[in-house]
């Protein structure tokens, strides 16, 4: 007859093979999504530098001096454009003076209009 040492080894080691064959597939499956994920980050890395290298271009001040002319109508600043804060300030010299702002607003926006000659 077998003994009670001989089954509970017997059992104990079957156990063991099998929480280590259980054990080997978990791990198995965690590499392979390791794999996954260091891939799909070495992508979003290359991602990223292509999109720098882009947005360098986009940047370019010299794209950006020849776009603006192209497309902007913005004019060269005109010394009467410019403002002192005495001009619009008011007597207790933290706030503005709205009537007096109101009023170099609309001067520099007349200033923009194209003449109609």
């Amino acid at each position: 007859m077998i003994r009670r040492s001989t089954i509970f080894v017997f059992s104990a080691t079957l156990i063991v093979g099998l929480v280590l064959f259980q054990l080997k597939y978990k791990v198995v499956s965690l590499e392979q999504r390791h794999q996954r994920v260091k891939k799909a980050i070495h992508e979003n890395q290359e991602a990223i530098h292509v999109l720098r290298a882009e947005w360098a271009h986009l940047n370019d001040p010299g794209r950006l001096q020849r776009l603006s002319q192209k497309y902007l109508e913005i004019h060269s600043l005109k010394s009467h454009q410019l403002v002192s804060f005495a001009d619009v300030a008011t007597s207790n010299g933290g706030t503005y003076d709205k009537a007096a702002l109101e009023k170099l607003i609309t001067a520099a926006a007349a200033d923009q209009q194209p003449d109609k000659d």
